[in-house]
């Protein structure tokens, strides 16, 4: 039996919430996009993500975030569709509350802080490995603070005198950044279901072919180091430690750096899964 992680050979790169793992590409058959449905067998392994068709013939696909203990993309994306639907529907209510306290004479009790509503603690812990998510998500910023703003600056007019003038403010509000934040919140379902794809990766072990979901492909790069068998201080959930069989380190050029990529005992995933059953 060869060596499990050579050093003279390349290493395919991929992401699997928001982790590096890589294989030897000696084991990867073919990359391809995650078809829209998978065959569902019933009373296989959690791990199955189902069967697909691939050059004629049928295929079982792993999930390998459901072997680490983590959502499936799946679940992760509908969550956030429903959230953001959530959220949006929030702000709906925030300013109809902050309009009735400015019409009815009542004191204003709306959170004024955009850091402190449901959407805004969400939003300053969001994280995301695609540009492009990141990028429309970064629009939500300026509208998201002008809305809870809008209080503020009501307040300020009430407290000066300027009561209708602080009601032409809200009312421009509503035709005006309300609407710009409403039409991001819309936009989300669009933009998740376009770039959050998945990958399978085609490999084969001993003569067998399955299918590994992944959230992104990397890179096929030779390592720059490689540790096997891992050192004894790396911790982690033990559904990882038994994949993962060691950790090496590659050039990113995208980003001008190295990255540590931990490696994956294909082998381990089959026995795991009992993909043969």
């Amino acid at each position: 039996m060869g060596e499990l992680f050579p050093s003279d050979i390349d290493y395919l790169v991929f992401t699997v919430d928001r982790k590096r793992y890589g294989i030897p590409y000696l084991n990867v058959v073919s990359i391809v996009d995650m078809p829209s449905n998978q065959t569902v067998i019933p009373s296989s392994p959690h791990e199955m993500r189902g069967v697909v068709c691939f050059r004629d013939e049928s295929l079982s696909v792993i999930d390998l975030r459901l072997c680490f203990g983590a959502t499936s993309r799946g679940q992760e994306t509908e969550e956030l569709i429903s959230n953001m639907a959530l959220r949006k529907q929030d702000h709906i209510n925030w300013l109809g509350n902050l309009k009735k306290s400015v019409f009815n004479h009542e004191p204003i009790t709306v959170q004024t802080n955009p850091h402190k509503c449901a959407f805004g603690m969400w939003y300053d812990n969001f994280q995301s490995d695609n540009a492009n998510l990141k990028a429309y998500m970064a629009r939500f910023d300026k509208p998201h603070q002008q809305i809870h703003h809008l209080a503020v600056d009501a307040e300020r007019l009430i407290k000066s005198g300027q009561e209708e003038a602080a009601k032409q403010l809200i009312q421009s509000a509503e035709q005006d950044v309300l609407q710009k934040l409403l039409s991001l919140f819309e936009g989300i379902e669009h933009v998740v279901r376009a770039y959050l794809l998945e990958y399978i990766v085609i490999v084969q072990i001993e003569g067998q072919q399955f299918g590994l979901s992944v959230d992104d492909i990397n890179v096929f790069s030779r390592l720059e180091s490689i540790q096997h068998p891992l050192p004894s201080s790396m911790g982690g959930d033990s559904s990882v430690q038994n994949l993962v069989q060691g950790i090496g380190r590659y050039k990113n050029d995208v980003e001008d750096r190295m990255d540590d990529v931990l490696l994956l005992d294909v082998s381990r995933i089959v026995n795991q899964c009992d993909i043969a059953a």
